[in-house]
């Protein structure tokens, strides 16, 4: 009889342990960007950059040309005279970099598209369209709702917000 309890109590704890072994998860440690698009909407003409702020600070553009697909990645970066960069030969420069901001700022069309690196990402945001000089044309405050990409995913991941609305001009 005593081998029938034992066999009941390591059937018992088999049982017991085996759906928590099942639950575990390793999530990989990649780091996510999150990013925000906004809509320029109105007196679009008047507009030449969009800065995106928070209480940490103002969004910086980013680089104004990608590397040619063709080229391998390489530490020696050359400056393009339109102000981007390239990894390329000719004279080295440091490749670009954006001290004090965790928002880069990059446009197609009407349409401004935020990246945002590292930490947590902003709830309340200040909008300001400058024109070509820096003088400020425009400026609107919004609140993000942030969700999940993928709210079943047990992991961290990447994270959405609806695009924003801009309007530059009279409303």
């Amino acid at each position: 009889m005593k081998t029938g309890r034992g066999i009941l109590g390591i059937a018992a704890l088999v049982a017991a342990t085996l759906p928590a072994a099942g639950c575990s998860t390793a999530c990989p440690a990649i780091g996510y960007v999150s990013g925000l698009e906004v809509i320029v909407a109105g007196d679009v003409a008047a507009v030449d950059e969009v800065q995106l702020c928070t209480d940490e600070g103002c969004s910086a553009p980013g680089p104004t040309a990608a590397p040619a697909p063709s080229v391998a990645v390489t530490d020696h970066w050359v400056q393009l005279p339109n102000g981007g960069f390239s990894p390329a030969p000719g004279p080295s420069v440091p490749p670009p970099t954006y001290p004090g901001t965790r928002y880069i700022g990059s446009k197609e069309g009407h349409t401004w598209r935020f990246t945002f690196i590292l930490g947590p990402v902003p709830t309340h945001i200040t909008l300001r369209a400058l024109a070509e000089g820096g003088s400020v044309v425009a400026e609107q405050e919004n609140d993000l709702e942030w969700s999940r990409e993928d709210p079943f995913n047990p992991c961290p991941g990447p994270i959405s917000t609806p695009p924003v609305v801009f309007m530059v001009g009279e409303r």
